[in-house]
C-alpha cells in the first residue's frame, strides 16, 4: 500500500500596531488575503482594532514564512513582534481564506491593548485564543446548519419521529 505524504505546517502568530488605520485599511487587507492565500494554501484570522493587529497565518512553511515577511515590510504594520511560530500538523482555520474578527468582540479593553498585554501573551496563551475561537466558529456553524436543517425538514413536512 502506497504511504500518504503529509504536508508540514507552520503557524505564525504575530502582533503588530496599525500605521493610519481606517476601517478601509482591514477591509484592503482582507480582500489582498482573499485573493492571494488560496494559491498558496495559507489560511488565518485576523483580530484588529485601530491600536493592534493580531494574526494567525497557516499553511505550508515556505508560503506562510513569504507571506509573513510581506507582512513585516508592509507600511501599514509597525512593531510587528512574532508570538508564537510552531510547526504542525493541522490546520486550525482550514475554510478561512482570512477571516476577520474585530477586537470589541473580544476579552480585551483599551487599556488592556495600551499596556501590552497581548503583545506579552506567552506562545501558549496566543494559540489558545485563536484555539478558542476556532472552536466557537466551528460550534456556531454546527448549530445554525442543524437548525437550517430542521427548519428545511419542517417546511417540506418531512417528520422525524420514530
Amino acid at each position: 500500500m502506497p504511504q500518504q505524504e503529509t504536508t508540514q505546517l507552520k503557524h505564525i502568530i504575530y502582533s503588530s500596531r496599525p500605521v493610519g488605520f481606517e476601517e478601509k485599511t482591514v477591509e484592503q487587507i482582507l480582500s489582498s488575503s482573499r485573493k492571494n492565500n488560496p494559491s498558496v494554501e495559507v489560511t488565518g484570522l485576523l483580530i484588529y482594532s485601530a491600536d493592534l493587529y493580531l494574526q494567525l497565518l497557516e499553511g505550508p512553511t515556505n508560503a506562510v514564512e513569504k507571506t509573513f515577511n510581506k507582512i513585516k515590510n508592509d507600511a501599514r504594520h509597525d512593531n510587528v513582534q512574532i508570538l508564537k511560530e510552531s510547526s504542525t500538523d493541522r490546520r486550525i482555520f482550514a475554510s478561512w481564506t482570512m477571516r476577520p474578527q474585530d477586537l470589541k468582540l473580544m476579552m480585551w479593553d483599551e487599556d488592556d491593548i495600551n499596556n501590552g498585554l497581548v503583545e506579552n501573551l506567552s506562545p501558549s496563551q496566543a494559540f489558545n485564543v485563536f484555539n478558542n475561537l476556532s472552536r466557537e466558529f466551528d460550534q456556531f456553524i454546527y448549530v445554525h446548519e442543524a437548525e437550517w436543517s430542521e427548519s428545511q425538514r419542517s417546511k417540506e413536512g418531512i417528520d422525524r419521529s420514530p
